[in-house]
């Protein structure tokens, strides 16, 4: 038997697109599969595996659509894009849970382009238990591509679906002849792990030589080859804020600063703010001795399902002009960031956050600072996956016209606009440009 805690479940393309017989993707099976898919979950929560789904979309313009169905899929509505966007759900029973990754996938392969493998070595998981569709491409190359990384890998015969009966039934022989251990829902839902066999522990165990390798092959980063030292700084004579006078109140307050610096004389510079002078003052002390800022405001980058970006057309009155930015707002008083940008998001553009992907807003690691020769005012930048929602609700002196900029007209749009343009937002489509997946790699967000 395998372990459970280091066993997972991947239910993988089990979306109206390959399902509803109205869409020309549709597996003739696979509608029939999904209260074998459905114990298949319940079996592996029940039984403490993890449980990863995995879905496919395409661009609405198809760019990224396999050369062999882009076709059918042209001529038959575009499913599983923004073009049909009800193809992309999930049936209402197989919904991930709040802690179960949905991860999205460019090929047929769960492997192919994406960072599943990493996530499962993340937590030692050593078995794959396959559902899904299809048996003959999906499932058998995500099988193939396990066995290939070193996974114990098992397809679930009932909770998987193939075109005919007779082409399920040979794919199930085939990889079983290779070593896919092949069982149903029913039995991981009554036998758990014990059902399943650790073919990988048991040839390392009868194999020094392997067992090494193995050893080898997943070691603890401290004992890896050393990474290259990142940038330090030492302590440095430093400048003393002795005092802040204010000068001017308002929606915007003016200061000036009076500091010490290092050689004993006094200095004064001026500086604007939002805050108070008490919260002020408390907001320069924090960052003077090296703490985290809290979040002033939010900036937003808004992920369509097909990749394209949101944006708005705004008039900014400092400017006296129309102004290419992305949402943001200030955070209020009590509100949680993901809370800031649901909420601006919504006032702004009338879009929401997606409710079918477990984390839809990844923020920077840390907040940015604005104008750092101005003002402490910081900006937390969040990368969020959004959906159309409703009418946008601005205040009434906000005028705000939001639009979407398909990706791969990105650097056109950069070329040729003339409308002055916020440097972040500036700065992040040139990210997108230069191979950004609409997220940044830190930011852990599924592909």
């Amino acid at each position: 038997m395998t372990d459970a805690a280091r066993t997972a479940l991947i239910l993988i393309d089990m979306q109206r697109g390959f399902i509803d017989a109205a869409s020309p993707l549709c597996i003739a099976g696979a509608a029939a599969t999904i209260p074998a898919c459905e114990r298949a979950l319940a079996a592996a929560r029940d039984h403490g595996l993890a449980v990863y789904h995995v879905r496919r979309e395409y661009a609405a313009d198809g760019s990224d659509v396999e050369a062999v169905r882009h076709g059918t899929w042209a001529e038959g509505g575009r499913p599983l894009s923004a073009a049909w966007p009800e193809s992309l759900a999930c049936p209402p029973e197989l919904a991930p849970r709040e802690d179960e990754p949905v991860i999205v996938k460019p090929s047929w392969s769960a492997f192919f382009g994406t960072d599943l493998h990493e996530r499962l070595q993340k937590r030692g998981i050593n078995t794959i238990v396959l559902a899904g569709t299809t048996t003959p491409n999906c499932v058998r190359s995500t099988a193939y591509d396990g066995m290939a990384l070193g996974y114990n890998v098992a397809a679930l015969a009932d909770a998987t679906s193939s075109r005919t009966l007779e082409v399920q039934e040979a794919n199930l022989a085939d990889m079983a002849h290779v070593g896919v251990q092949v069982l149903t829902a029913d039995m991981l839902a009554t036998t758990g792990t014990a059902s399943l066999t650790d073919i990988e522990g048991t040839a390392a165990a009868a194999s020094p030589a392997r067992q090494a390798a193995t050893a080898a092959s997943v070691a603890p980063e401290d004992t890896a080859e050393p990474r290259e030292a990142l940038p330090s700084f030492d302590a440095a004579p430093t400048p003393r804020l002795a005092s802040i006078e204010t000068v001017s109140t308002g929606w915007i307050n003016k200061y000036h600063l009076h500091y010490t610096l290092p050689d004993g004389r006094p200095y004064a510079y001026e500086g604007v703010s939002r805050k108070g002078p008490e919260a002020y003052r408390a907001a320069l002390d924090t960052l003077g001795a090296g703490g985290p800022p809290t979040p002033d405001a939010v900036c937003i980058v808004p992920i369509l399902p097909d990749g394209s970006v949101l944006l708005e057309r705004e008039f900014r009155y400092p400017l006296n002009s129309w102004c290419i930015s992305l949402p943001a707002g200030l955070v209020d008083a009590g509100e949680s960031l993901e809370e800031a940008v649901a909420r601006e998001l919504y006032e702004e553009t009338g879009y929401r956050l997606r409710t079918d992907v477990a984390e839809p807003v990844r923020p920077l690691p840390q907040p940015g600072f604005s104008s750092t020769g101005l003002a402490e005012e910081n900006v937390h930048v969040a990368f969020a996956q959004v959906e159309t929602g409703g009418a946008a609700a601005p205040e009434a002196a906000e005028l705000i016209e939001p639009f979407v900029l398909p990706r791969h007209q990105i650097r056109a749009f950069l070329d040729a606009n003339t409308t002055p343009i916020g440097t972040r937002c500036q700065l992040i489509l040139e990210m997108l440009v230069c191979g950004g997946e609409g997220y940044p790699a830190s930011s852990g967000v599924e592909k």
